[in-house]
C-alpha cells in the first residue's frame, strides 16, 4: 500500500523509498500549491533534476502526432538515461497527461523508479486508492487507481 506522508522528513521519506521494489516518491498538489518547491528542497539529497515537461517537449516538438504517440516513452527514457543519475528528481510532469502523447504516468513512474530512487511531481489529488489529475470537472481530469501491492510514497502539497 502507498505510504502518504503528510510532513515529509525527507531523509526518512528517502530512506523508506530506497527499501521498496518502486523507488519512488510523489508530491501531489494542485497547481501552485508548492510542489515544485517541496521538489527543491527533497533535491538538496544529492537528486539530479530534470524539467521534464521541458525536455520533452523540445524533443517531441518537430514529431508528427503519431510519433509523438509512438516515441513519448522511449524518449523520455533516453533524458533520464542520458544523465544517468542514480537519483532522480522529475518535475512538469503533467506534460505526460497531454493529447496526443497519453502515456500512463504512473505505470512510467514506476517502471522508472525500480531502477533509480525518483521524487516526481503530481498536478492532481490523492484519494484512497487513487491519485487524481487536474481538477474534477475539467476536460483534462483523469483517475489512476493503485492497489495495495503498489509500493510508493505520496507526499501531499497543502491545498491552495
Amino acid at each position: 500500500m502507498p505510504l502518504i506522508v503528510e510532513e515529509p522528513n525527507w531523509k526518512s521519506v528517502i530512506d523508506d523509498a530506497k527499501k521498496s521494489v518502486n523507488q519512488l516518491i510523489l508530491i501531489v498538489g494542485p497547481i501552485g500549491s508548492g510542489k515544485s518547491a517541496m521538489l527543491k528542497d527533497a533535491c538538496s539529497y544529492n537528486f539530479t533534476s530534470i524539467n521534464l515537461g521541458l525536455e520533452l517537449s523540445r524533443k517531441l516538438m518537430n514529431l508528427s502526432e503519431e510519433r509523438r504517440v509512438l516515441d513519448a516513452e522511449e524518449i523520455a527514457i533516453s533524458i533520464i538515461d542520458d544523465k544517468n543519475p542514480a537519483r532522480l528528481a522529475l518535475d512538469n510532469t503533467e506534460i505526460f497527461f497531454e493529447h496526443p502523447i497519453q502515456l500512463y504516468p504512473l505505470t512510467f513512474l514506476k517502471k522508472v523508479s525500480q531502477q533509480r530512487l525518483t521524487i516526481a511531481t503530481w498536478n492532481g489529488s490523492s484519494e484512497s486508492h487513487k491519485l487524481c489529475y487536474g481538477k474534477r470537472g475539467c476536460p483534462a481530469y483523469q483517475e489512476f487507481v493503485y492497489s495495495n501491492q503498489d509500493t510508493f510514497i505520496v507526499v501531499p502539497t497543502l491545498s491552495i
